[in-house]
């Protein structure tokens, strides 16, 4: 397994997958750290970082899109197909794709010491990354991305604390537990994200029909 995910990192090397993510981590350093050390202001913080939240899920289904896409055109995913591992391969591909979106998306909040955001970052982060990987399987990458617009609109409303429990849409549960922290919203994340994951199962054992 090792070996693969090293195979893997190496093709996600010079993608335009990984030039896209260091983008939004650069956006985010050079225009939030320097606005939340200048306010000093505990409200302020949580405001900015909602407004970067309501953005995770556009860059998300983008980068689920530019992954399934680089896949796609190598050969129309004949490797992979014939590939004995093919479990595996696309488990090292989601990993490493979490891995780069928390790095890109959650250092800013490791930055700036706040650690309740930065698990709230990290959570919102993973759980939409496997939804829109897992979505690519089955529509077509504008329906995803307009899915991401929904979702920045259901943060937008969370962030106002409209949708406080409610549990049925996934994608709030990371923003309404900064507001209310209840075990529950854990819980059910654990859920859905399982979920999310048997999703991109389903999609990957799909590909050989």
């Amino acid at each position: 397994m090792f070996k693969i995910v090293r195979s893997e990192s190496v093709k996600l090397k010079g993608s335009f997958q990984l030039y896209f993510a260091v983008g939004m981590m650069v956006l985010q350093l050079v225009t939030v750290v320097p606005y939340v050390l200048l306010l000093k202001n505990g409200v302020a913080l949580v405001d900015v970082a909602l407004l970067t939240f309501a953005g995770y899920p556009l860059v998300t289904s983008m980068s689920a899109v530019l992954l399934f896409e680089q896949e796609k055109m190598a050969n129309s995913f004949q490797e992979i197909r014939c590939y004995p591992k093919k479990y595996q391969l696309w488990g090292s591909k989601l990993f490493l794709s979490d891995c780069l979106a928390i790095v890109t998306l959650t250092s800013t909040w490791l930055i700036l010491g706040q650690m309740k955001l930065a698990l709230v970052s990290f959570l919102l982060v993973v759980l939409l990354e496997h939804i829109h990987v897992g979505l690519t399987f089955f529509v077509d990458q504008t329906k995803n991305i307009l899915l991401g617009f929904l979702e920045v609109l259901f943060i937008i409303f969370a962030s106002n604390k409209a949708l406080l429990n409610i549990y049925v849409l996934p994608v709030i549960l990371p923003v309404n537990y900064i507001f209310q922290p209840n075990s529950l919203y854990l819980l059910l994340y654990v859920g859905y994200f399982i979920l999310a994951t048997c999703i991109v199962l389903w999609g990957i054992r799909r590909l050989d029909r």
